[in-house]
Formats: structure tokens, sequence, C-alpha cells
């Protein structure tokens, strides 16, 4: 393409005015309006379901947005003369940094010499002892959004206490022990537990800090068809069609470079920003639930918002690897596909240890971000460069397809040019999981080791590409293994889809005692790292969460949240082991959300399948683990405007109204199905931490830069550029 949309020439940058593309400005969708009341399937006066309207209200008109009272307006592009929306903010303040953003917002007085602590040390007498820092841990729950963490919080208590009752969690129960538990249960709802903010249960909501994180991403260019993730585009077009940089700059019609517009995507910007109105103060706001429980929503509020526009855990990631906003598929690039360095690349250069880990492939996009610098992250040998270049002084994961190191680096570990820094391990059916680090006790960062561990792939009989992960009952085995069967007409359009599902394991038996679980690896990864007198940062990712969430599957994604709990634990006794949070911080937050929503009687529907034995069953039998908006749009459903795209999602689904009340939660807004989304959202995360000294917490509501340019912050929240400025604050001592 020549001409690209939601940008504006670089002339505004050198002339300092206003100045607008001539390219004609996207007719948007509106998001003022109002849908029509949803008919629920849970009454929660009668605590009985009861039947959708067979009238089919719709709960908006348009393909992706709400119905609107007025017709859609047809703009004119912008001239300078009119100040339309395409007018480009003229201020520019300079490229940024997350030192300069911390001394902007008055958290750091001055910006040092130098990043690395040492290079700041005085022999001038009185002059003041030098900050060396703390540990830095990050641990990333991939998806792992509120609703998530409260179901994982809810199933680790409902599991407790069945325990205490005599319950077999993997067993179930009989007689009078089974009688007592579904007694005690009876009538238990989510109001039991918590319905908003920090919650309790899992081992990282007792961290002292609580915060919630916006996920913007950026828009260049046409949005994705029916706005379904934001398009993977760069200043230089489709990252996909060439390496970083390698490509002509886009221009207007006027022939100029486009530039960043920092707002909102829905008037004319380049950023897809957090509408509290439409979308809700905090994640938990009440209007998510209150459709499916037969209340009105608020007048603003928009059920479909947050699924327009979606990040990806690439640029996601990024964000917190680098400080840097970028476009979905690009990590560790800029919006011009111009290298940023990492926070693992900091740590290494100023002397301390970087490591990364994950419970899935381990240059996928989240730990990849930190190690690699690629405008696609589906680019092998980028990744595979990017790796080589890093060397992180910790890797592990599943080494699977191009997202591992590449075979001739894996090779020079064993007996080649990396072979006196590096160790290699990887999967071995003759080595148990308790002896898998046997080889490495010895070890010392300080002496320039380095571990690289490979788990699955090649290296297992399986191939599997995740670490073991397990079910709400703590086992391996018994899961609902769903594949959607999709019908297509002559034309090849998608009608809709049948699911399929068999019974099968969550890992292969088999395997399981050669390969170490995650909170083994983040153990081993700790005891290593501190070894580093400098000290370290870690990015640990339980990857398995966003993998269980696309599928729509909850017996996958809680046994996910309780392993990240165990991960989470066994960090905090390290902390409290080596110096406690003057040592060290800890950051456990999500790179994104889904779209989950718990019904009230969850907690005793839990826990009546744990007590029978059938908690497998928490994933509906008519699950199909396929993605029902990608579906719809490959029949052009997104074009079609005589029905809601909630409606037209649920033709795409297959939980019937009995699946949604047995198992008490879906996903997608209500109306679509049960598992009519399959996909990410833009609503808000949150985060958990301690140690961080108040950083995160001055940054509240604050404003950040792109490209030079403002970004408005959305009240009572941080975006995760700004984590990354309080990551680097405690890694170095700023």
């Amino acid at each position: 393409r020549n001409t690209m949309k939601y940008a504006v020439p670089l002339c505004s940058v050198m002339l300092m005015h206003e100045c607008v593309s001539s390219s004609s400005i996207r007719r948007g969708r509106r998001l003022d309006s109002k849908p029509s009341k949803p008919v629920p399937l849970f009454d929660a006066k009668a605590g009985k379901s009861s039947k959708a309207d067979k009238a089919g209200k719709s709960i908006n008109k348009m393909p992706f947005s709400k119905a609107s009272k007025e017709p859609e307006q047809e703009h004119e592009p912008s001239t300078p003369q009119s100040g339309g929306l395409n007018t480009l903010p003229t201020h520019i303040a300079g490229i940024d940094n997350s030192v300069r953003l911390l001394k902007r917002e008055g958290l750091i007085d001055s910006i040092p010499k130098s990043l690395c602590p040492q290079n700041r040390e005085s022999d001038e007498e009185g002059a003041e002892p030098v900050n060396y820092g703390k540990n830095v841990i990050l641990i990333v729950g991939d998806g792992m959004g509120w609703e998530m963490i409260r179901a994982g919080a809810i199933a680790k208590q409902v599991i407790q206490e069945l325990e205490e009752m005599g319950v077999d969690i993997k067993e179930g129960a009989t007689g009078d022990v089974a009688a007592a538990a579904k007694e005690a249960f009876a009538g238990r709802t989510l109001d039991d537990y918590y319905t908003e903010g920090k919650g309790s249960g899992l081992s990282f909501q007792e961290l002292s800090g609580f915060n919630v994180v916006t996920t913007s991403t950026t828009i260049i260019g046409d949005p994705n068809p029916g706005n379904h993730y934001g398009p993977a585009n760069s200043f230089l077009g489709e990252v996909s069609a060439h390496d970083n940089g390698m490509a002509d700059l886009l221009v207007g019609a006027d022939g100029n470079p486009l530039v960043f517009d920092p707002r909102d995507v829905f008037e004319g910007g380049n950023m897809v920003l957090w509408d509290e109105k439409k979308g809700g103060m905090h994640p938990w706001d009440e209007n998510y639930y209150k459709a499916a429980t037969g209340v009105p929503t608020d007048e603003h509020f928009d059920p479909e918002f947050i699924m327009q526009h979606a990040i990806d855990s690439a640029n996601s990631a990024s964000a917190y690897s680098t400080g840097v906003k970028t476009g979905v598929n690009m990590m560790g690039v800029d919006l011009y596909e111009q290298p940023v360095r990492t926070i693992l690349e900091e740590a290494e250069t100023c002397g301390k240890s970087g490591g990364i880990m994950s419970s899935v492939p381990i240059l996928h996009a989240t730990p990849a971000a930190f190690v690699t610098h690629t405008n696609y992250r589906k680019n092998g040998h980028q990744l595979a460069d990017g790796f080589r270049e890093t060397e992180p002084t910790w890797a592990m994961g599943t080494c699977e397809g191009v997202y591992q190191p590449s075979a001739e680096l894996k090779q020079s570990m064993i007996n080649g040019s990396l072979a006196s820094k590096y160790t290699f391990l990887h999967q071995d059916p003759e080595v148990m999981a308790e002896n898998f680090y046997d080889p490495i006790q010895d070890l010392d960062p300080d002496d320039g080791k380095k571990v690289l561990a490979c788990f699955g792939g090649e290296y297992s009989t399986s191939g599997n590409d995740n670490m073991p992960y397990r079910g709400v009952d703590s086992t391996y085995l018994g899961r609902h293994c769903s594949v959607g069967i999709v019908d297509k007409d002559e034309d090849d359009v998608t009608l809709g889809i049948t699911p399929n599902t068999t019974i099968c394991n969550h890992w292969p038996e088999e395997e399981l005692k050669n390969v170490p679980k995650m909170r083994q690896n983040i153990e081993e990864a700790l005891k290593f790292l501190s070894k580093d007198d400098d000290g370290f940062f870690l990015m640990a990712e339980q990857g398995d969460i966003d993998w269980a969430a696309h599928a729509n599957h909850m017996d996958d994604l809680i046994g996910a949240m309780l392993d990240i709990d165990d991960m989470v634990d066994a960090v905090r006794k390290f902390i409290d082991e080596n110096g406690g949070y003057e040592k060290n911080a800890l950051y456990v937050t999500a790179d994104h959300d889904h779209y989950l929503t718990l019904l009230p009687h969850f907690p005793e529907v839990l826990a009546n399948l744990l007590v029978d034995g059938k908690s497998h069953e928490i994933t509906p039998f008519n699950n199909t683990n396929t993605n029902s908006w990608d579906e719809a749009i490959s029949a052009g459903r997104h074009e079609d405007d005589s029905k809601s795209q909630t409606e037209h999602l649920k033709d795409f689904a297959t939980w019937s109204d009995e699946d949604i009340q047995n198992v008490a939660h879906f996903f997608g807004p209500w109306g679509s199905g049960g598992n009519g989304w399959g996909s990410h959202s833009t609503r808000p995360i949150v985060i958990h931490h301690e140690g961080d000294d108040g950083c995160i917490g001055s940054l509240i509501g604050k404003d950040y830069r792109v490209l030079g340019r403002d970004v408005k912050g959305s009240p009572g929240k941080i975006d995760q550029v700004q984590l990354h400025a309080c990551m680097m604050k405690a890694l170095f001592g700023l």
C-alpha cells in the first residue's frame, strides 16, 4: 500500500504546525450508544436458569459496535483549515526512555552518569554510597486476567477445604464424606470469596502491592478485519513481509512519511486507549456480571468494547522488556523497527546476570521479548540471532520449531566455541527430574558460566511444546481434549463448528518422571542466578494460562493457575531467605487479558465436581478449541451488520445454555454462546508486587511517551511501559 491510515505526514514534525494527511478517515465504529438489554440465562433473584429470548433480540446492529440511534456519520478527510480528526498534536517532547521518565515524574533527582552502579562510584570525600540495586524477578502469567486469578484463588481454597473434610481431590469421595462436603458447599457463591480488588487465596495475593495496568497497543495502517487484534504493522508496513528495517517507510497521499499520532484510534490516532465508561474503571467492573444476572448495564457500558484491537504477547512483553511501545508481533524494536535494548541486556552489560524461563517454547513471544530484537515474532533467524547476540545467563523452556536457539548454537555449547560458557541440558529418558540439574550445582555465573535447559520438542517422544501442565485435580491424566470440526459450504465458507471431544491426558504419563515441574525449575534458576555477586534479573513465564484461555478450557486454566501459584511461593521463600524485599523486588502480572466471566455459583459447581471425581468436566464436553471470531471473520460476518458481533459469535459457539450453567462460567460477552471468543481482550490486567519502594504508586494515572509524543494515562492505572521504568529503578538502584 502507498497510503495508510491512522497516521499523519512527517511535515508536522518538521514544520511544527498543524499538518494532516489527505488520506481519508476510516468510517469509525460508534461506541457511544447503548445495546438492547440481553436476556439472562441465570436469574439472580430466582437462583435458577431461564430460557433465552427466542425472538432473537439484537445486542447491537453493527458488525462490531453498539447500535446507534442515529445513522453513521460520514466524515470528510481532514484539512489544516478544518482542524478535523486527523489533525496531529504539534507538541514533540523528544524520544523518551525509562530513566528520563523517572526523572520527569520526580522519582529520581537527576540522571546518573551511568546506568551501571559500579560506574557511579566516586573517590571524592563525602560522596554518598552507591545504591547497587536489587534483584528483580518478574513473573508473567500469560493471559492471566483478574478473573483468571479469581478462578484460581477460589479453586485453591475449595481444594484446601475439601481436603480438610477428607475428600480425595484426585479420586473424589463417597458416602458420608461426599454428602457432608456437598452440604457444606450448597449455596456457596462468589460473594463468599471476593468480588473486587486484590482478593486472596493465591501466594502472590499476599504481596503488599496491588495495582491495575493498561495493555494499550498501537494501530498503524488499516485495522484487522473485524478489529481482531491490532494489525501487525510498523511504520514500514506489514512486519511479516521483511526483516528488521528492510522496507520503505509508509507515506501518506502527499508523499510524506507517516508519523505517530498519540490520540485514541477512535479519534483518528494510533493508540488503543482504555475508556472506563465503555469498559469499566476496573477489570472487575460490575457491568461484566450484570447481563448474566438480569440486571441492566450502565448507559455507556459496551460489552464488546474490550474485543476491539487487542494487544498480543509479543508487543506486550516488549513494553515490559524495553519500556517502548511497539506493534503487534513486534518485540525488542520500536515502531520504525529499530532495536531497543532490553532490561536483561542492560543487566548483563552492568555485570549482573539475566535469565528467562517459560512453561512454553523458550523463544515464544514473552521470553523472546527479553532476548531478541525482531519485527516479527515468527521470524526464525531473527529469533535465533537475537539469542546468540544476547547470550542470557539462564534460559529454560521447551525447544520446539523456530522458537528455540538454533541447532548450530546448541551444538557450539556442546563442543564448540560456547562450550566453555554454556552448559546445555536437555530432556533425557535416562535422567530423572530430580537429578536433571545435578550438572550445574557447582557452576557460578561470576565465572562466566551460563545454562540452557531444553524440554519437549525433539528431546521428547511426544514432541510437546509445553512443560507438564495439570488439571484442577493436580493430576496430569483425564482431560477433555476437544477439536472443533469446521463445517463449510461448497464455496469454503464456514457455516458452523461441531464439537469432537475425547478423553486424553494433560501430559504423557511416561515422560513425567523426566521433566522437572515449574516450581523446581524456578528454584534452580534462583539458586544459580543468585550466585552472581552483582545481582540478577529474571523473567519467568507461566504460558499455559494463555493457551488454556484460547481453548476456553477451565480445567487446564485452573491447573496452570495452581502452577504459577507454586512458582511464586518458591520465589517468596527464596526472597525470605536472601535479604527480603530490601534486596529483592518481585512483580507478578500478566501480559494481557482474555474474556472470562464467572457465574455466582462457580464455587459450588467446582466443589461438587471435585467431590464426584469429575473435575475435568469443569470444561464442557461440547468444547471445540476453536476461535469463534476467526471463523466468523472467515465467513465474512464482520461485514454483516444485520447482527451484532455477539450474535455472530454465538453462531460459531458450541456450548449449550445447560453447559454454561453446569460449569458456571463463560468466555466472551454474555449471549455469545459460552465458548464464543477464544482471543485476547483489551481489558486492563492487575499486578501484585513487593519491594517496589513506591515507584508504581507514583506513576498511577500519569502520561507516558511514544516516539516523543505524550500519550494520555488512564486514571487509577499504570501502563506496561511504566512498569519497565520501575523495574529499572529497582534493578540499578536509581
